[in-house]
C-alpha cells in the first residue's frame, strides 16, 4: 500500500522530491502515479492522484492540486543524493544545489536513496553506483 494520503504521505512526498530534484521527469512521475493506481484499491485512492495523472508542465502547482505539502523530509545530504541520481542518469540538471561530484558522493554515502528510487521507479534504468 502506497503512502499517499495527507496523514501518511511519505511515498507521495518522496516522488515529488524526485520530480523537483530532476532525478525524474514529469512523464516518469506520471508513470509512478499509474503504478500507484494499479497497485491500490480504487476506493483508497484520493481524487488528487487522478488529477496528478493529468498534470501538465506546471509542476509548481502540484501542492495546489493535492491540497497539502507532504510532511516527508530528507536531510540535505539525502536531497543531494537525489540530485546525484539525476547526474548519474546523465540529466543536465538545471541550477543544481551542489556540484556533480558532491551529489554523486552523497549518493554513494546514502545507497538507501538509490535503492528507494529503484523501488519507486523500476521502469527507470539506473547505471550502477
Amino acid at each position: 500500500m502506497w503512502k499517499i494520503i495527507k496523514e501518511d504521505s511519505d511515498d507521495l512526498g518522496f516522488a515529488i522530491k524526485c520530480l523537483f530534484s530532476q532525478s525524474i521527469d514529469l512523464n516518469e512521475f506520471k508513470l509512478w502515479i499509474e503504478q500507484v493506481i494499479r497497485d491500490m484499491p480504487i476506493e483508497d485512492i484520493p481524487f488528487y492522484i487522478f488529477d496528478l495523472a493529468d498534470l501538465d508542465e506546471e509542476i509548481d502547482n502540484i501542492y495546489n492540486i493535492i491540497g497539502f505539502v507532504s510532511s516527508y523530509s530528507l536531510s540535505k545530504l539525502r536531497r543531494n543524493a537525489l540530485t546525484g541520481i539525476a547526474f548519474l542518469r546523465g540529466i543536465d540538471v538545471y541550477d543544481p544545489p551542489v556540484s556533480k561530484e558532491k551529489a554523486l558522493k552523497a549518493l554513494k554515502k546514502h545507497p538507501e536513496i538509490y535503492q528507494k528510487f529503484q523501488h519507486f521507479f523500476p521502469f527507470v534504468e539506473l547505471p550502477p553506483l
